[in-house]
């Protein structure tokens, strides 16, 4: 059995973005306990009550911002299995509940499934603000469809009406060479305005809905509940959109930093009164435990991008458009066929009769099977014998 070993484990960790503010503390500390037992600065020393004082505030701030950080990071996760929940429904209605077995029929399916799998692949280009209808994983599915360019809802709207504020706004954060190559197409086309590709889609699947309905291809129940996978789809993306653009207030964020950065500068002056020079290891340790608290509350917030702690949207879209595409594969599935068939033993080992025999006998000795090898015989059972 393989072990991993985490206490060498540096990728997927915060200490690559706090190894120097961590260094920097201690060199700070490192001076002060200098100062104070080989310069004999004896008034570079505060009482210990200034610990408490500060590190009961700065723990309830660390808390709460991790666990509104990690609110969104799970919240977003759920939200992902909803939807993912949906688009197996609605590719399950369409590619068995809708009628039609001929070619035509299976192409009319295949391209509104394909649909259902683009809605997906485009919501994560979406929540990584990559506006671009030609990405490797979305052209095939989508690459027929006309591009209405509709207004995103992860970015202000007054960002969304020149190329200049387009350009501005999407350097301020980091590039990454997907999202570089996303913008560079994104200036070439005739729409430099930022697109929702998902509600696009969104209404490409409720057209075909409605062309199940007009011409009857599905029973009514079936069209229920492909349009409310499809709200639901809607809905999710919507939420999506929300944890997107609703961060951690800047204020609170701001002065959770000044919290942090006082009590770790203020703790030399308490400590070393009484720890001499393990204060400089103390105050490392505390820098790095309360540093590395507040970086993975500032990763998590934002669960949709590259990070190695971020969810792993790519990977939850390889799995939808592999299940989709073993699903369509096979032709829709006739009960038929399986039903009576000759290696369907309804009563397991216990009996050989397999299905198309038991179909052939009289109803009162298939109830009498039915009791005989049945863990536990159902009154239903005997009441049918009776009225028999």
């Amino acid at each position: 059995m393989m072990i991993k070993c985490w206490w060498f484990r540096f990728r997927g960790t915060v200490i690559i973005n706090i190894w120097w503010q961590v260094a920097m503390v201690t060199l700070y500390t490192s001076a002060i306990v200098t100062l104070n037992r080989i310069a004999g600065w004896e008034w570079l020393q505060f009482p210990m009550s200034l610990i408490q004082i500060i590190g009961v505030v700065v723990g309830l701030l660390l808390a709460f911002r991790t666990n509104s950080a990690y609110d969104r990071y799970w919240e977003g996760r759920k939200l992902w299995s909803t939807m993912t929940v949906q688009v197996r429904s609605l590719t399950r209605s369409i590619w068995i509940g809708v009628k039609g077995r001929e070619s035509k029929d299976l192409v009319e399916k295949k391209s509104a499934i394909n649909l259902a799998v683009a809605f997906v692949t485009a919501t994560k280009h979406y929540l990584r603000e990559e506006y671009d209808y030609d990405s490797e994983d979305l052209v095939s599915l989508i690459g027929h469809l006309p591009r209405l360019s509709t207004p995103s809802s992860t970015l202000p709207l007054d960002a969304q009406t020149s190329n200049e504020n387009v350009t501005a706004l999407v350097t301020q954060s980091e590039m990454t060479p997907a999202r570089k190559k996303s913008l560079e197409k994104l200036m070439a086309y005739d729409f430099p305005v930022p697109t929702n590709i998902p509600i696009e889609l969104s209404h490409y699947l409720l057209a075909y809905i409605s062309y199940i309905q007009d011409n009857k291809l599905a029973e009514g129940f079936i069209v229920s509940s492909m349009s409310n996978s499809l709200n639901t789809m809607v809905d999710c993306l919507t939420s999506f959109e929300r944890i997107l653009r609703t961060p951690i207030p800047l204020a609170y964020s701001v002065h959770l930093h000044h919290c942090v950065w006082l009590y770790m500068l203020s703790l030399p002056y308490q400590l070393v009164q009484n720890l001499h020079w393990w204060s400089i290891l103390i105050v490392a340790l505390g820098s790095f435990c309360l540093l590395g608290i507040l970086s993975i509350g500032w990763e998590i917030e934002n669960p949709f991008g590259y990070d190695d702690n971020d969810l792993p949207l790519d990977d939850f879209c390889k799995v939808i458009r592999r299940e989709v595409a073993v699903i369509t594969s096979h032709p829709p599935p006739d009960p038929s066929t399986w039903i009576h068939s000759p290696k369907n033993h309804p009563f397991g080992s216990r009996c050989d009769i397999n299905a198309i025999e038991l179909g052939e006998k009289p109803v009162t000795e298939v109830c009498r099977l039915f009791q005989k090898y049945s863990d536990s015989p159902h009154t239903w059972v005997n009441i049918n014998v009776n009225n028999k």
